[in-house]
């Protein structure tokens, strides 16, 4: 991205006959609104702080903090008007999968089962009363005289009804004894994952049972999972298309200790909540270029490859895998702001007070083939210009050049 983005600006500058970039942005301090350059000759300069990221050798990789939790979470609800009657475990505890939990206390719903078998067995009872009199009135009627014959006709009809009427409850109550004996089966609720025990919620009477409210957002039990972790970011809106974009691609993130900068995990990102703002931390990241802590923030979590030695509740921060673990100590620029002199000396083109570039030696160090490790010359608060840019403006300029600053 960092390559792209300075060729963009040496092809600019040519393109423009050597005469500069006519418009680009810099922060005004006196208003804190942006405006764009003015002066023909006017060229690009990046602050070392944010094409260095602090020293870490990937250039302008956003850091994202974040902390490791569960990859699942069981919370376990209580069905509507039940009533746990013991609790078998506690918090803090490990529970194993099909593990007893507690048990709902089913003496309501036994004897609502008796009840119930008490209903069918009155109303297959009555079946049998209108039966017996459907037979008695249809021998009546067969003697009765014409007279009769209707209200025979009548009482048997109304028989016929009755016996529907019956067999309906029946229906009825079977459909009733058959849920009851498995509420009943099923008093016993149990783990459906291996994890510890967060959370046991209260109970209303300081008793030992709890009254389900039938609520949706609260958990009687919550479980945090056992083995493999993920993390879940924060990052603000400043810097959600960024995080979007690695997320779309599959791209790797690379997960790093706080306190031991030797352990790293990998992993993708698997989810980001944009549906719903959180109330930032002003440790909610570690680092970012364009990072701002008043801004809104959202979770995102990433699932990780393995996550050996890792804690639950650890602190870590992300950024992603540009193919360089190694972190670099130091101050570390690509050589394409680096000049060097017959004489064996190097030096950069910055921006002094004034916003005029001038001609800085500086000291070199280590190269790994793309970066320079500069000992002395240049601090992170310095803005530097690529050397392509100057070597093209110097065709018509002097060494007092207007420089403003790019914002990456």
């Amino acid at each position: 991205m960092k390559k792209a983005v300075i060729a963009f600006v040496v092809l600019g500058i040519v393109g423009a006959g050597g005469y500069g970039v006519y418009h680009h942005f810099f922060e005004n301090t006196e208003n804190s609104g942006r405006v764009s350059s003015t002066s023909e000759d006017a060229v690009y300069v990046d602050q070392v702080s944010a094409i260095t990221g602090f020293g870490s050798g990937n250039g302008l990789v956003q850091r994202y903090g974040g902390e490791v939790e569960p990859q699942e979470t069981l919370e376990v609800k209580l069905e509507s008007d039940r009533t746990v009657k013991q609790c078998f475990v506690k918090e803090g505890d490990d529970v194993k999968t099909g593990q007893r939990l507690f048990v709902y206390d089913t003496q309501d719903d036994e004897d609502k089962l008796a009840q119930a078998q008490i209903d069918i067995e009155k109303a297959q009872g009555d079946i049998e009363v209108s039966k017996k009199q459907i037979a008695s009135y249809e021998k009546a009627k067969a003697n009765a005289s014409s007279d009769e014959q209707l209200e025979y006709t009548t009482n048997i009809m109304t028989a016929q009804t009755a016996i529907k009427q019956s067999e309906y409850e029946i229906k009825t109550k079977e459909l009733e004894v058959s849920n009851l004996k498995k509420k009943i089966a099923d008093a016993t609720v149990t783990s459906e994952l291996d994890g510890v025990v967060q959370k046991i919620s209260d109970t209303s009477d300081n008793s030992n049972s709890y009254s389900g409210s039938g609520s949706d957002s609260n958990a009687y039990i919550t479980i945090l999972s056992a083995g493999d972790y993920r993390i879940k970011g924060s990052v603000n809106e400043q810097n959600l298309q960024d995080l979007q974009d690695l997320y779309n691609m599959g791209a790797t993130i690379i997960v790093h200790s706080r306190v031991d900068d030797s352990k790293t995990w990998k992993g993708t990102i698997s989810e980001i909540k944009t549906d719903k703002a959180e109330e930032n931390d002003n440790n909610s990241y570690y680092y970012s270029s364009s990072g701002n802590a008043d801004s809104s923030s959202y979770a995102f979590y990433v699932e990780l490859e393995n996550s050996d030695d890792l804690i639950l509740g650890q602190h870590v921060y992300m950024e992603e895998d540009t193919g360089d673990e190694e972190q670099k100590d130091g101050l570390w620029l690509e050589d394409y702001y680096i000049m060097q002199e017959d004489d064996g000396k190097a030096y950069v083109w910055m921006a002094d007070k004034n916003n005029q570039l001038t001609k800085q030696e500086v000291t070199l160090g280590e190269s790994d083939g793309e970066r320079v490790e500069i000992l002395t010359g240049v601090k992170k608060g310095d803005r530097v210009v690529t050397k392509g840019a100057v070597q093209v403006r110097l065709v018509s300029a002097a060494n007092a050049i207007p420089a403003h600053n790019h914002n990456h």
